[in-house]
């Protein structure tokens, strides 16, 4: 009889157990140090070079040569496609004899003043032929001028029979073709510039305004970044697409042209990440764990589906799953 009591009591207890486990919510929780995240946005981007040049024909003549094939690096100045000279060599020739024709003109009509001026002193000639002679000085000196600007025409449109590269860059297609008949203005080479490139994104515009202030900006491709600096931002907004255009320099070696990705940028640090955001009685907050129970710790700053600024201490226990049907003040089952 002396077992009685403690027996019953130890009954007592036995039964009360599982209905206190029953009580206890199952959650994990993790520090707040280690789910806080940056706030980072996203934008379609794609490396394209300064400049794309189409070299065209500016003279009339057949393709004599073809110095440089698709897919071909090309310095600038370089040689890249060569037209039949031969007319125009023909026109720098005559522009030039008739040059020299000019000075001799010239040549004769200042000796011719000069006699003239001699013999006026002495009044053996009349004003007006000495007048007759400074006319035909100036209209030589004229001519002369004229021919100098012929000649230099001439020698335009015979360089104009060498296409050269005005930059650094690659051959993408060769329209012209050699022994073809190129008319001026007609595509020959199409050139794309290497030695400068940037990085060109479409920002949507409710967040290009974030850009110049970003701490972090970056472009990603494959699983490979690239740190870039904001260079332009354009203040005109796309009509079709809601978008800005901005374009960046690449702060070391620049990926392929062409090669696309997305930019990102960081627009601020150290955020508890929107999922783990809880709304109970029309508010927002986090769940936290204090002493084995969840405390809701309101967040009036919070934003549905937006990351959001938490100043808690780093070793806060905060909950991050089973808090789906949590209420403040709930006993915990908690797992690390």
């Amino acid at each position: 009889m002396k077992f009685a009591v403690p027996k019953r009591r130890l009954i007592a207890v036995l039964l009360l157990l599982p209905l206190w486990a029953l009580a206890e919510t199952p959650v994990s929780v993790m520090p707040l140090g280690e789910v806080l995240v940056d706030y980072e946005r996203r934008a379609p981007a794609e490396v394209a070079p300064l400049n794309e040049a189409i070299l065209s024909a500016e003279v009339n003549a057949v393709v004599l040569a073809v110095h440089a094939e698709v897919g071909q690096p090309v310095t600038a100045g370089e040689l890249l496609l060569s037209f039949d000279a031969r007319d125009y060599e023909l026109e720098l020739a005559r522009a030039e004899a008739q040059l020299a024709a000019a000075r001799a003109q010239l040549d004769e009509a200042n000796a011719k003043l000069k006699r003239a001026e001699r013999l006026g002193a002495n009044q053996y000639i009349s004003a007006d032929e000495l007048l007759s002679r400074e006319t035909a000085v100036s209209l030589a000196q004229a001519q002369l001028r004229r021919d100098e600007v012929a000649l230099a025409v001439a020698r335009r449109q015979l360089d104009k029979c060498e296409l050269r590269a005005p930059f650094d860059g690659v051959v993408v297609a060769r329209p012209g073709q050699l022994g073809s008949l190129a008319s001026m203005g007609s595509p020959q080479l199409h050139l794309t510039q290497t030695d400068r490139i940037e990085l060109n994104a479409q920002v949507p515009a409710s967040h290009a305004d974030s850009l110049p202030a970003a701490s972090t900006v970056y472009f990603e491709s494959r699983a490979m970044r690239w740190p870039v600096e904001l260079l332009r931002l354009s203040p005109i907004i796309d009509p079709a697409r809601r978008t800005r255009t901005a374009r960046f320099a690449f702060a070391d070696a620049a990926p392929e042209v062409g090669r696309a990705g997305e930019l990102v940028w960081r627009v601020a640090q150290g955020l508890l990440p929107a999922n783990l955001v809880s709304r109970r009685d029309g508010q927002l907050g986090v769940f936290i764990h204090e002493q084995g129970k969840a405390v809701f710790y309101p967040l009036p700053q919070a934003q549905e589906g937006r990351p959001v600024a938490l100043s808690l201490p780093a070793a806060t226990e905060i909950v991050v799953t089973g808090r789906e049907k949590l209420q403040h003040g709930d006993l915990l089952a908690v797992s690390r």
